[in-house]
């Protein structure tokens, strides 16, 4: 049986006949590099840019930021992120959290893609990568393979057929001119982010 509702939006339909074509977009190929163009946005955007030889070496690099810059040698990991599988005896001074961050507090995670065009990384929800921890810490390394950074935000949706998530972007630290138009590092999410290229 057909409700009011549903005989009023197939009346609707059957007024306004067929859809038109969507129009057709002619975006003009990429040429150049998109890693180094991703490098080049994401500084642009004040994040920290590392290269790594690869994931392995992420504890360590981490670990070496940290003391330089004087803070705490401790890192917040959700215990189901594949980041758990890394060396951290590597360095065996950093401490790993399974706690939410602070805004104090330094999180770690993995970007499923990179986009070139703006120096954006990618997240897809879920319990590896909660929506919230990107927005909690005061400071957020992110792991990035080289080979996962695509030229633009349409290269990562074709991509995207199936993935049933929230898809967080994030290019660089939060930060807002809001009060007198003063730049405020850390307004809704890190002060810092570090960025570690690997590949």
């Amino acid at each position: 049986m057909t409700s009011g509702r549903d005989a009023i939006l197939q009346s609707l339909a059957r007024a306004r006949g067929m859809r038109p074509p969507l129009a057709e977009r002619n975006i003009p190929p990429w040429t150049g590099d998109a890693v180094t163009s991703f490098i080049a946005k994401a500084k642009a955007s004040a994040a920290y840019v590392h290269d790594i030889a690869s994931p392995v070496d992420a504890p360590q690099r981490i670990c070496q930021i940290l003391r330089t810059s004087s803070n705490t040698l401790e890192i917040h990991l959700p215990t189901v992120s594949a980041l758990n599988a890394l060396p951290w005896q590597s360095a065996p001074e950093l401490r790993l959290s399974p706690h939410p961050p602070t805004g104090d507090e330094s999180a770690f995670s993995l970007a499923e893609f990179g986009i070139a065009e703006t120096g954006t990384v990618v997240f897809f929800s879920g319990p590896q990568s909660p929506s919230a921890w990107h927005f909690l810490p005061g400071r957020e390394f992110v792991l990035l393979d080289k080979s996962r950074i695509l030229p633009r935000l349409e290269d990562v949706i074709s991509r995207l057929a199936d993935i049933r998530a929230t898809i967080n972007l994030i290019t660089g630290p939060s930060r807002t001119a809001d009060i007198e138009q003063t730049i405020e590092m850390g307004a809704h999410g890190p002060r810092e982010v570090h960025i570690l290229i690997a590949g």
